[in-house]
């Protein structure tokens, strides 16, 4: 019988980047993992847990205090009437049921973290090997969707993607999932995987695949992880030399760079133009600051418990101050910013627990991935370890953190604490 739910677990590690291919809609896309995991759930609950493994979850107890502060959110926000009018934004099910499942999904993320450390633990090597084959199964997909729209060709999309997948210049980037960042970082995290096996072409690969995505967040926080995972190599004296020798055409390169037309209009014109002069450069700059903006004036107003699961978009035009902040709107941006019959997010995990979860809750969030980063760090392996720390970079240009392959990314340095506690026993 363990054999049979390992093997069941292999399978739902598989199927983990197929969050949009693949998929039933019904009110949200159901997914094959998430299936396989209810089936785990339900066996796992039979399995005798050895004394090691209460040991590690005791680590983690600071996770369930957050999802205890996330349950009495949502029941607190459910019954409670603010004195303002939340926004009118269209709803799966209704209002209180949207909040109720996004809950649920959280619950669902927590169990898989809890069920990986197990399973992981149990056999290490297998498992994230098959993580990896889902992985290139899904990094091979997208190329062939990133090539064939990029040259123009038609292409099968899988049943369960959009019709038309997100696009950017008229490019595919989403792969399996619904967008860009969801597969860029998912592709990072896949590669550190590949590397902590061993499988160095397979870990190249994957991390070359994230241009396939055109993630900004994703290739920065690649480079933020090979620079970690490299920095032995980096600071020996030989390269340094070889770096003080190639100085003079670097700064030169650089500076020729920054007088190109690509440079004034994609780089300095999106970083450097004030929030109060709109353009089209730094439209997404704005963007992004408004729906900070929201999200940290939500949770400093319901410090306790926030405004609840899903709850953000309500609360979308009670602290919408784009019109005193931008000084030159046009028609169009009066009507995008209102985001008419839109459901508006964050985009910031940490940013979405502190409005949604209140300031406690946050805390307890930090302290969850400050914990899970203190564990890779006591197992002493440097590419788990800079792969968390790209992962919370990711976080703050993440649409979510109700993703299983994060959850389960950080099941893994606490399973590999398990496997050795094991081994010692």
């Amino acid at each position: 019988m363990k054999l049979k739910i390992q093997t069941i677990f292999n399978v739902f590690l598989f199927f983990l980047p197929f969050t949009q291919a693949l998929t039933i809609n019904v009110f949200f896309p159901l997914k094959i993992s998430e299936l396989l995991l209810l089936i785990l759930i339900v066996l796992f609950i039979q399995l005798k847990w050895e004394t090691n493994y209460f040991k590690i979850l005791r680590e983690t107890q600071v996770l369930l205090i957050f999802l205890a502060i996330a349950t009495l959110s949502f029941m607190v926000n459910a019954f409670w009437t603010y004195d303002y009018p939340p926004k009118a934004i269209p709803s799966r099910i209704g209002r209180i049921p949207d909040s109720f499942l996004r809950l649920v999904y959280i619950y669902l993320n927590v169990i898989a973290f809890i069920i990986s450390i197990f399973f992981i633990g149990k056999n290490k090597k297998q498992s994230l090997n098959f993580w990896l084959k889902g992985a290139l199964l899904a990094a091979i997909y997208g190329w062939y969707l990133f090539i064939s729209s990029a040259l123009n060709l038609p292409y099968l999309t899988l049943f369960g993607m959009d019709e038309n997948p997100q696009t950017l210049f008229g490019i595919v980037r989403s792969g399996t999932f619904k967008e860009g960042n969801y597969f860029g970082l998912f592709l990072l995290l896949s590669s550190t995987i590949a590397f902590y096996l061993n499988k160095t072409r397979t870990g190249i690969f994957l991390i070359i695949s994230i241009v396939t995505t055109f993630s900004t967040i994703s290739i920065v926080s690649a480079i933020l992880f090979l620079a970690f995972y490299f920095k032995s190599l980096i600071f020996r004296k030989r390269v340094l030399k070889i770096f003080l020798l190639l100085l003079p055409f670097i700064l030169i390169s650089t500076f020729a760079f920054s007088k190109s037309e690509f440079y004034q209009k994609y780089v300095h014109a999106k970083l450097f133009t004030p929030l109060s002069t709109l353009t089209k450069s730094n439209m997404s700059k704005v963007d992004r600051y408004l729906t900070g903006d929201i999200a940290f004036h939500a949770g400093l107003n319901n410090p306790i418990w926030g405004v609840g699961p899903y709850n953000y978009g309500l609360h979308y035009d009670q602290y919408n101050n784009i019109y005193s902040t931008v000084k030159n709107h046009s028609d169009w941006s009066r009507q995008y910013f209102k985001r008419t019959n839109l459901r508006a997010i964050p985009n910031n995990v940490y940013l979405e627990v502190w409005a949604e979860y209140g300031i406690i809750g946050f805390l307890f969030f930090i302290m969850f991935l400050a914990m899970t980063l203190w564990t890779a760090l006591k197992i002493k392996n440097n590419i788990l370890t800079g792969g968390l720390l790209a992962m919370y970079l990711s976080l703050n240009a993440f649409p979510s953190f109700i993703m299983l392959f994060l959850w389960v990314y950080l099941a893994i340095p606490y399973a590999i604490f398990y496997h050795n506690s094991n081994k010692q026993s």
